[in-house]
């Protein structure tokens, strides 16, 4: 039996998609039958997960790396899982689509709340914010990546419908809400919006796991996905290898590669301030840590 005693309390819905696919995938291709703890959104779907709980029979194995390895399990133990396990080479692919099958119903109501956004070919375009930005783990994207891919990979973009899904979405309205036939995911549910996902014909995504699985969901031979040239970044991600992370049929897309026409003259000089802003503000917060640890340490030499 293989399980994760940790599901829900490392990481948002991204990072639990991804261990419970990987535990399923790992449990099968071992033989081994699995189980979860009590999973907030297991109505969601048509097909529940089995439920159990840990005894002490259970060896706890923490993952070695970041990208794929292989488990020392055996056939006659019992083992409690711990890792993030991004990647879909863990996956039993068949397995997991079924498992996060959406209730018809949920999927129906869904769609006829927000039916308008399928009445022309759509774009979805995933930004993440939040506790990525200025976070040295992470690879960074600018305000530039998402439109630059738009307009160099749908040159039709403009008889398309875009929608916009983020965990900061005033910054989404802030740099793009130029574009006439752009949407705004604002107040929708997680689980709604990876069903709005799955429906969409492209994607442009970041390199969060919430991201990652919009896209994932919604795949298939017709549509394009595109994504960062990287996940990790700086030390973490030399000591943490990523080659894994992103399916290497999804295209990669470098914003150094291109840059904006004078079309986008008013958009560069906002996204440009917006910016600057934001590192000013990242510096003085990193400089006021600074300052209290060392008026700590003075304080505690006293």
């Amino acid at each position: 039996m293989i399980t994760i005693s940790s599901l829900g309390t490392r990481g948002n819905l991204g990072n639990q998609l991804f261990q419970i696919a990987s535990i399923i995938g790992i449990a099968k291709k071992h033989q081994q039958d699995y189980f979860f703890p009590k999973w907030q959104y297991t109505d969601y779907f048509e097909n529940g997960l089995p439920e159990g709980d840990l005894d002490n029979s259970f060896i706890h194995l923490k993952d070695r790396e970041f990208n794929y390895h292989k488990w020392n399990i055996t056939a006659n133990a019992n083992y409690d899982l711990e890792g993030w396990l991004q990647t879909e080479k863990y996956f039993d692919i068949k397995k997991t689509r079924e498992i996060f099958k959406f209730r018809d119903d949920f999927t129906s109501k869904t769609l006829a709340k927000h039916g308008s956004i399928f009445e022309k070919k759509t774009i979805l375009i995933s930004v993440r914010r939040g506790d990525f930005v200025n976070n040295s783990h992470f690879f960074q994207l600018s305000y530039r990546f998402y439109l630059l891919a738009i307009v160099n990979n749908f040159p039709d973009y403009k008889d398309r419908t875009l929608v916009f899904t983020s965990d900061d979405i005033n910054y989404c309205k802030f740099h793009y809400s130029f574009l006439k036939n752009a949407i705004f995911l604002e107040n929708v549910p997680p689980m709604e919006q990876i069903v709005l996902g799955i429906n969409c014909d492209d994607y442009i995504i970041s390199n969060s796991t919430f991201s990652w699985w919009l896209a994932w969901l919604g795949e298939n031979e017709n549509k394009r996905i595109y994504r960062p040239i990287k996940n990790l970044a700086g030390d973490f991600g030399r000591i943490n290898n990523d080659k894994d992370y992103f399916p290497e049929r999804w295209i990669a897309f470098d914003e150094e590669k291109y840059s904006l026409t004078s079309n986008f003259t008013i958009l560069i000089c906002k996204g440009s301030i917006y910016s600057l802003l934001v590192d000013v503000k990242h510096l003085y917060k990193v400089k006021l840590e600074s300052s209290k640890k060392i008026v700590k340490k003075i304080i505690g030499n006293e």
